[in-house]
């Protein structure tokens, strides 16, 4: 395993909602450990100043309140899942279960409630001595300090938790995240592939799904070690099946090295935002269609999409300028990533839903112009034929002749 695979995993298992309160419920749980060899290390004035009753009577007030402020935290953070699924998209769902004042604010309850569990049945033995109930006391106090502070954060986070527009900012973030990845090592490490060689062998992938992610550290060791030449035919965010050509090498592999390989493949059911700038703007283009259908008819949450992802997509082509490209392999062939399928990405859904609005329909053909301006030599040919077929969808769509021509003249020439 690489070191760039094992950070992959890592940052998953960080951002994972289970995560949190397991490392607050350890946290506890030394906490109380400890306490007799710390105890030890106190003057002996402070021995004589908290009695047993008065760290029990603290302990039975956390043991009885924070799991049912627990539950009822997690009660609400799955009812704001489901309107924002109802409201915006399902697959917005997992940066939700990622935040983190709701990851800290039911991590110290948990934590806090195992805290005070693991208190009551040490002090129910003889585990903890005087010394060792002054440690108990001061961590105690410690504890609520923390609860009532999650707790005031979490009541200020309830304000907005599950909203439209939170969701956005949060698709926002993430797809700025992975497309700074992009700009940073746009080829993966290696350079352009140009076009994919006749006589290359191909390897096929043996699982069905998403590439969720390349470890390219892995095709650099193999191109110096077994000397040979890789070219890439997927990049994160294909679909694969059993006929999909993985790559193809410049000569046949052991059946060893192919398994290894294959392994540098992170395939699974669903697409993921980490190293698929692609599927953040998809996402975006899912909120704002649902936004656009009869039922919500919404076209402001669709015009916000459009400014997030035209700030978006400029924000990476000043980066990816900005940003010269590091070659780490040589001899490492990529498929660079096709513009037109992010202008697609980004704005032919809301072309289409939003075909009979006028106000979705200038403000669309605006982003584009604005688009092609930022960056004419990336973006000039995408945005153009986007923007005539957006206008066809539209001379469809609108009723009025007059909404026609004065949709035309934001038309790109």
């Amino acid at each position: 395993m690489s070191l760039s695979y094992a950070r992959l995993l890592a940052r998953r298992v960080y951002r994972s909602l289970w995560f949190t309160p397991a490392a607050y419920a350890v946290l506890a749980v030394l906490a109380l450990l400890l306490a007799p060899a710390l105890g030890v290390l106190l003057p002996n004035e402070f021995h004589k100043l908290i009695g047993l009753d008065g760290v029990d009577d603290l302990l039975g007030v956390l043991a009885n309140t924070l799991l049912a402020v627990a539950i009822f935290s997690l009660g609400i953070m799955v009812s704001s899942l489901q309107a924002a699924a109802s409201a915006a998209t399902p697959r917005a769902r997992p940066l939700l279960m990622q935040d983190r004042t709701a990851q800290n604010a039911i991590s110290v309850f948990i934590g806090g409630f195992i805290y005070a569990i693991v208190g009551t049945v040490g002090l129910s033995t003889s585990y903890f001595g005087q010394p060792s109930r002054v440690i108990l006391f001061l961590t105690t106090c410690l504890v609520i300090v923390s609860v009532i502070y999650a707790l005031i954060r979490w009541i200020a986070r309830l304000s907005n938790l599950g909203d439209v527009s939170e969701v956005i900012d949060l698709l926002e973030d993430a797809a700025e995240k992975a497309f700074a990845d992009l700009a940073a090592r746009p080829l993966l490490g290696g350079v352009e592939l140009v076009a994919m060689p006749d006589g290359g062998v191909p390897l096929y992938s043996e699982r069905f799904g998403f590439v969720q992610a390349i470890d390219d550290q892995l095709f650099a060791a193999l191109c110096a070690e077994q000397d040979l030449d890789v070219w890439l035919a997927v990049r994160p965010g294909t679909y694969v099946d059993s006929s999909t050509i993985l790559l193809r090498t410049s000569r046949a592999l052991d059946e060893d090295t192919a398994q290894s390989v294959r392994r540098a493949f992170v395939i699974a059911g669903d697409r993921t935002f980490e190293a698929d700038p692609r599927f953040g703007l998809i996402v975006l283009s899912e909120t704002a269609s649902k936004a656009l259908s009869p039922g919500v008819n919404d076209p402001g949450t669709a015009i916000d999409v459009l400014g997030t992802s035209l700030r978006i997509l400029a924000g990476w082509s000043t980066a990816a300028r900005a940003t010269p490209a590091r070659v780490t392999c040589p001899r490492l062939h990529v498929p660079p990533i096709a513009i037109e399928d992010l202008v697609c990405d980004a704005f032919r859904w809301i072309a289409r839903d939003g075909a009979g609005q006028l106000e979705v329909q200038i403000r669309l053909q605006k982003a584009l112009r604005s688009l092609a301006a930022h960056d004419p030599v990336h973006f000039g040919e995408a945005a153009r034929g986007m923007s005539h077929e957006a206008f066809a969808r539209a001379k469809i769509g609108l009723a009025l002749p007059g909404d026609v021509e004065i949709l035309e003249r934001f038309v790109l020439d």
